[in-house]
C-alpha cells in the first residue's frame, strides 16, 4: 500500500513539474525573443559630472527642464510627447504602462529621483506608442501620358498610332528614427520604500524598430494613340486606277512604372540606464525588445495601358473594293519597368546600464 501511495505521489509530482516547464511564456515574455545584450559600467567611485554615455549637453539640458510634477502616477496607460519627463517620484502601478509618443527628438529622457513600483513582481512597461506600427508607404507614380492620335493618311495607308509614355516611379517608403531613451532614477523602491533587489523587478521596455513604409505602386501606363483610317481607292470610269489603303496600326500601349523601393526599417531604440549601483544592479535585468524594425516591401511595378485602336479600312469606291482595318496596338514586354526593391532591416539596439556616486547633473 505504502510502495502503491509513493508511485501515484511520484507520478503527481513529473507530470505537475512537466506541465509547468511547458505552460506558454506570459504575453510579456513572449515578446522577447533575444534579449538585449546589456553592457554596464560602474562609475560610482569616479568623480564625474557625467558619464560619457550621457553627452554634456544632453546632461545640461536635462538639468535645465523643469519639472512636470513633482509625482508622477503611472497608471494603466500614460502617454508622454515631451523630451523631458521630469519629477521627484515616478510610481508605477501593477501593469501601467508609460508611453512614449514623440518621435521627433534625437532622445528623450525619463528622470525621477525615486522611481517607485507598487508590485516589483508584476509587469511595469516603457514603451514607444504602438500602434505606429509602420513608416508611410509612398505613393503611386503618375499615369503615363497618352499617345497621339495619328488620324490622316500616308500613301493612302492610315497612319500609325503613337506610343503610350510610361507611368510615372511610385515614390519610395519613408523610414522613422527612435530617439535615444535614457532612464535616470537615483533609487528603485518597491511599495514599502525600500530598494529593489537586483532580479526582482519585472521592468519592460518595448521600443522595437518601426517597419519601413512600402514603396508605392509604379504609375499606370499611357494608352497607346489610336491610328488613321485607310484611304479610299481611285475609281475611273472603267476600273480602280489606285486601290484603298488599309487603316494604320494603333498606338503600343505605355509600361507600367517601376515601384517604388520600400523604406529602411528603423533601428530599436538605444537604451541608456542611469543610477546609484542598487539600482544600477536592478536596471540591468530588465527585459527589453529593441530589435530592429523589418524593411518595408518595394512596391509592384505599374500596369501598362492601353493599345490604341487601329484605324479603319477604306469603304467601297466605284471600282475600288474596301480594305481591311488596321490592327489594335500591342501590350508592351516587360509590362511594367520592374518592382522596387525591398528596404533594408534596421539594426538592433544597444543598451547601457551606468552606475553613478550622485545624480546631481541631472537635477
Amino acid at each position: 500500500m505504502f510502495f502503491k501511495w509513493r508511485f501515484a505521489m511520484r507520478t503527481w509530482f513529473l507530470a505537475t513539474s512537466m506541465l509547468v516547464a511547458c505552460s506558454p511564456p506570459t504575453f510579456a515574455e513572449s515578446i522577447f525573443v533575444d534579449r538585449a545584450a546589456v553592457m554596464t559600467r560602474d562609475a560610482s567611485d569616479l568623480e564625474v559630472v557625467a558619464p560619457p554615455e550621457v553627452p554634456k549637453e544632453i546632461a545640461d539640458a536635462i538639468k535645465s527642464a523643469p519639472k512636470i510634477r513633482s509625482v508622477i502616477p503611472i497608471t494603466k496607460s500614460e502617454t508622454f510627447t515631451q523630451q523631458v519627463i521630469k519629477a521627484d517620484e515616478i510610481v508605477f502601478d501593477k501593469d501601467a504602462h508609460l508611453v512614449l509618443a514623440n518621435f521627433s527628438y534625437p532622445w528623450v529622457a525619463i528622470v525621477t529621483k525615486t522611481l517607485k513600483f507598487r508590485d516589483a513582481s508584476a509587469y511595469s512597461f516603457i514603451e514607444r506608442e504602438m500602434s505606429i506600427r509602420a513608416a508611410s508607404d509612398g505613393n503611386a507614380g503618375t499615369v503615363g501620358q497618352k499617345g497621339a492620335d495619328n488620324f490622316g493618311e500616308t500613301n493612302r495607308r492610315g497612319n500609325d498610332g503613337h506610343p503610350g509614355q510610361p507611368g510615372g516611379r511610385g515614390s519610395d517608403g519613408s523610414a522613422i528614427t527612435l530617439p535615444t531613451i535614457y532612464v535616470i532614477a537615483e533609487k528603485l523602491l518597491d511599495d514599502k520604500g525600500k530598494e529593489i533587489p537586483p532580479g526582482i523587478l519585472n521592468l519592460a521596455v518595448l521600443v522595437r524598430g518601426i517597419d519601413g513604409g512600402a514603396g508605392g505602386q509604379g504609375g499606370r501606363g499611357g494608352d497607346g494613340g489610336h491610328a488613321g483610317n485607310g484611304k479610299e481607292g481611285a475609281s475611273g470610269a472603267f476600273d480602280c486606277h489606285e486601290g484603298p489603303g488599309p487603316g494604320g496600326t494603333g498606338g503600343t500601349a505605355g509600361q507600367g512604372g517601376r515601384g517604388g523601393n520600400g523604406g529602411a526599417g528603423g533601428a530599436g531604440a538605444t537604451l541608456v540606464f542611469v543610477s546609484l549601483k542598487r539600482g544600477a544592479d536592478a536596471f540591468s535585468y530588465s527585459r527589453v525588445n529593441n530589435q530592429g524594425g523589418l524593411g518595408g516591401a518595394g512596391g509592384r511595378g505599374g500596369a501598362p495601358g492601353t493599345p490604341g485602336g487601329g484605324g479603319s479600312g477604306a469603304g467601297r469606291n466605284g471600282w475600288c473594293g474596301p480594305s481591311g482595318p488596321g490592327s489594335p496596338g500591342d501590350y508592351p514586354n516587360p509590362a511594367n519597368l520592374g518592382g522596387g526593391t525591398n528596404g533594408p532591416d534596421g539594426a538592433k539596439g544597444e543598451m547601457f546600464v551606468i552606475a553613478v556616486k550622485n545624480l546631481d547633473p541631472y537635477f
